[in-house]
């Protein structure tokens, strides 16, 4: 059997480290691993696969692929992969969700809590040895996360464990999916489906993105939207910049109806350096980072290689995508 290994991508945390390919190689023996580092040596060494580890092909090398069966995303989204090429020829998709989600969902917390409690202003004071107390304590903030609502939409692995965490701290949690016949998990107070959306955002005090990039999500948070939030309410994307309509999101934030906005994922990356949203004091920008910690390749190549023990046996895999859907 021959795997190839692709994962080239501009960001070097995201491309599997040599090391990693070297613990695939002493567990199977028996199975031949070619690591192409870059797209010509990709293109050429897909011709003889059986399987693609992979963070992203082509539709050429999709075509090249005569003896290709299964595909695993290295991440967990999988729209940077042709899945109308893949389909049709019943080669079967698998990504590695879930291995990100309890850090995407610190992420959210940590994000959350810096804003309702205003860590921003008191660091910011700190650096500048002022001491703020009259200044913090005047107005609305900071805020306690008891009680207030969140509205998570997207209840995969990352919307769950958002979730699980925003419970604990004594929120009242309303998911929007699309799978509504699901069991609704202990710690989400409300399943909304997505004709249920602006009911879902009304009266909502934090906004949680974990949806993933489809047709369906493309632009789904726009000034409507935001308007049905409590004013003050605070938004936090960790899924795709394309899912908001960032032109009146910066409104928003600029007049108030959103108190701050956490965001890992921009319509452009990196994100340019003239944007607004570098200077915005209620915003928190990180550089599409809420899933990074040091074993995540570790946790990556385990379920990779549990997948590839079931696929030499002939076992159903994990994390089966449905192409049609998109994830």
């Amino acid at each position: 059997m021959n795997v190839l290994v692709y994962t080239f991508w501009p960001v070097k945390f995201w491309n599997v480290p040599e090391a990693q390919v070297r613990r695939l190689r002493e567990r199977f023996p028996d199975v031949r691993f070619t690591q192409a580092l870059n797209e010509a040596e990709a293109l050429a060494a897909i011709e003889d696969a059986d399987v693609a580890l992979a963070s992203r092909l082509t539709p050429a090398m999709v075509g090249r692929a005569v003896r290709l069966r299964w595909v695993h995303s290295t991440a967990a989204a999988v729209n940077i992969l042709p899945l109308q090429d893949l389909a049709p020829r019943k080669i079967l998709v698998t990504n590695s969700r879930g291995i990100q989600a309890a850090a995407m969902a610190e992420y959210v917390l940590g994000g959350l809590l810096a804003l309702s409690r205003r860590f921003n202003l008191t660091l910011a004071a700190q650096r500048e040895r002022r001491w703020i107390q009259n200044e913090l304590t005047d107005g609305a903030w900071p805020w306690s996360l008891q009680g207030r609502r969140m509205t998570i939409i997207g209840l995969g692995t990352i919307g769950q464990e958002v979730a699980r965490r925003a419970h604990a701290f004594g929120m009242k949690v309303t998911a929007v999916r699309r799978r509504l016949t699901e069991a609704s998990p202990l710690f989400v107070d409300r399943i909304a489906g997505p004709d249920q959306l602006p009911d879902a955002l009304g009266g909502c005090d934090v906004l949680v993105l974990a949806a993933p990039s489809v047709p369906e999500t493309d632009r789904l948070i726009g000034a409507r939207q935001i308007a049905l939030l409590n004013r003050g309410a605070i938004l936090i994307n960790v899924a795709r910049g394309r899912i908001v309509d960032e032109a009146a999101m910066i409104a928003a934030l600029q007049n108030g109806q959103l108190g701050g906005a956490v965001l890992d994922v921009f319509d452009h990356e990196p994100l340019d350096t003239g944007s607004v949203l570098w200077t915005l004091p209620n915003v928190v920008v990180t550089p599409h980072s809420s899933g990074v910690r040091p074993d995540h390749w570790d946790e990556v190549i385990d379920l990779f290689s549990e997948n590839l023990d079931r696929f030499q046996r002939g076992e159903l895999l994990l994390n089966v995508v449905d192409c049609a859907a998109g994830y």
